[in-house]
């Protein structure tokens, strides 16, 4: 057996040991501060001195002292000594304290209105949460979710998942848009059924947003000219602006809305956005602090 796999043997009580004999210069006094009888503290030190293969101690008459190998090691032991006293603060600084990886998702038409711009504030109060985001559409968010690599998503609900927890936090109304110059333009509320001869800009499929709008199309039985897929909300505005069609939008994407229109539904109609995490999962200190971060700003959303 090597040196350093007989040192494996030795703990912190006997490094605590030879740190007390090292400081007094006797196994008697060591003992009397450590109020234990010298026998067992002798018979720790020889256990320690057997582990590491080699004295720690020059036993002279009257007195004791450090061998060259014990003070190699002198500082070394006093410094593991520290680091585990301190143990029990770290442990309860880092229980109590909001740190660690957050993973969160967030769908394309809400990301970069309504999640992205809390997201600083959120950093600048919890700056020890490594916080990262990831774009995609509810089905690919629902399913990482579900499969642990997302901590929690920010989408509209519902979602169909078994073992989810789904928050609501807010409803989204949903409103027409139209260009400027639209025989609309003025009107104050709108019946969708007005618009038969309208062309419908809608996103593809994949977004949830296509089928709330075709949801909403429906319930008023609208009947449009025709219909025309886009990627993103960027490019139905630029449709509108240039009277290729009118879309329904969420009021959170209003900043994109210069050039056109938007009209409120009658009846009115909204999205609920709102957030999902798996149920099973350990809800960390970060998370908490998150979906806290989304309530508190919802709320100031609802007030005004």
């Amino acid at each position: 057996m090597t040196q350093r796999m007989r040192a494996r043997g030795f703990d912190l009580r006997q490094l605590e040991y030879f740190c007390a004999v090292a400081r007094t210069g006797s196994f008697t006094r060591a003992a009397e501060d450590l109020g234990i009888a010298q026998p067992s503290l002798s018979e720790q030190i020889a256990k320690l001195e057997q582990g590491l293969g080699a004295a720690l101690f020059e036993r002279l008459n009257r007195r004791v002292e450090l061998t060259p190998l014990g003070e190699a090691i002198l500082s070394k032991a006093q410094a593991l000594l520290e680091d585990a006293a301190a143990l029990p603060e770290h442990f309860e600084r880092a229980r109590e304290g909001v740190r660690g990886g957050l993973r969160v998702g967030a769908i394309p038409t809400i990301l970069p209105y309504y999640l992205a711009p809390l997201l600083r504030g959120f950093t600048g109060r919890f700056q020890d949460v490594d916080l990262h985001v990831r774009e995609g559409a509810t089905a690919e968010l629902v399913e990482q979710v579900l499969e642990g690599m997302l901590d929690v998503a920010v989408v509209s609900l519902p979602v169909e998942g078994a073992g989810l927890v789904m928050k609501e936090l807010f409803r989204d109304p949903l409103y027409l848009a139209v260009p400027e110059g639209h025989a609309l333009e003025s009107a104050g509320r709108v019946q969708l059924r007005r618009l038969s001869e309208e062309r419908l800009l809608i996103l593809k499929d994949g977004h949830c947003l296509r089928d709330e709008t075709l949801a909403v199309c429906d319930r008023a039985r609208a009947r449009f000219a025709g219909q025309f897929e886009a990627d993103q909300f960027l490019t139905i505005f630029e449709l509108i602006r240039a009277g290729f069609g009118v879309s329904i939008v969420p009021e959170m994407a209003r900043s994109l809305s210069q050039g056109c229109r938007l009209i409120q539904l009658e009846p009115k109609a909204s999205r609920r956005v709102g957030y999902i995490r798996l149920e099973r999962r350990y809800i960390s200190k970060a998370l908490e602090a998150f979906t806290g971060h989304l309530k508190e700003a919802a709320q100031t959303r609802k007030q005004h």
